[in-house]
């Protein structure tokens, strides 16, 4: 004769309400360390672009944190100012081309120079991939944490 088994669950449906908290609690984290990281890098851009007018300081910005089906990120830079991206390009890049293609190498000017090294980097092209290799280890550091098990909501 054969020996019956059978067993029960009970809270499952409690559990799959603690499971779907922390999985919003896990997600808002991680878009407040995004949000965060993300001004740091804002911040340190700032201080390293070339300045003539300012208008490209006060471009500079980051979004909000977008999510699909496989990822989290936010984007910066001059992402809410448009009108200002070939400008910003630019003065990234160094240089910009005539309509004639002669190439203009940029320099920095004065109010450009007055402004200083900031964290190693001089101020001028490059100042976006500057202030993220600025940030670079604190962003890989504080992502880490965020994604280990949960960033501590446990």
């Amino acid at each position: 004769m054969a020996d019956k088994f059978s067993f029960e669950l009970i809270g499952t449906e409690e559990m799959k309400d603690v499971l779907d908290e922390f999985e919003k609690a896990f997600f808002r984290n991680l878009d407040k360390v995004l949000t965060k990281l993300a001004e740091k890098v804002i911040q340190d851009a700032r201080r390293l672009a070339p300045i003539d007018s300012g208008d490209l300081e006060a471009a500079l910005d980051k979004d909000t944190v977008k999510t699909d089906i496989a990822s989290m990120y936010i984007d910066f830079g001059v992402v809410m100012s448009p009108e200002v991206a070939p400008y910003a390009w630019a003065q990234h890049e160094g240089f910009r081309k005539t309509k004639s293609g002669k190439v203009v190498i940029f320099t920095p000017g004065p109010k450009t120079q007055s402004k200083g090294s900031h964290k190693g980097h001089n101020p001028g092209k490059k100042y976006l991939q500057n202030a993220i290799a600025i940030n670079e280890d604190t962003v890989l550091s504080e992502l880490a944490e965020a994604l280990q098990f949960g960033g501590g909501l446990f």
